[in-house]
């Protein structure tokens, strides 16, 4: 059985990202979004500044 999704502000995960653009807007399931950022190195955030400066 599927649970219910829970959704929050998208902004809560602006820290995985380079340039931190508010999007009050945009809702993104908690769970899922929880489950990437405990699966990405501390550091980490998109999109991946050693590939961008090459």
């Amino acid at each position: 059985m599927n649970q219910p999704t829970f959704t929050v502000m998208s902004d809560l995960y602006n820290r995985i990202f380079v340039r931190q653009i508010s999007n009050p807007d945009i809702l993104v399931d908690y769970a899922v979004w929880n489950r990437i950022l405990e699966s990405l190195p501390k550091e980490y955030k998109l999109p991946d500044e050693a590939v961008t400066n090459i």
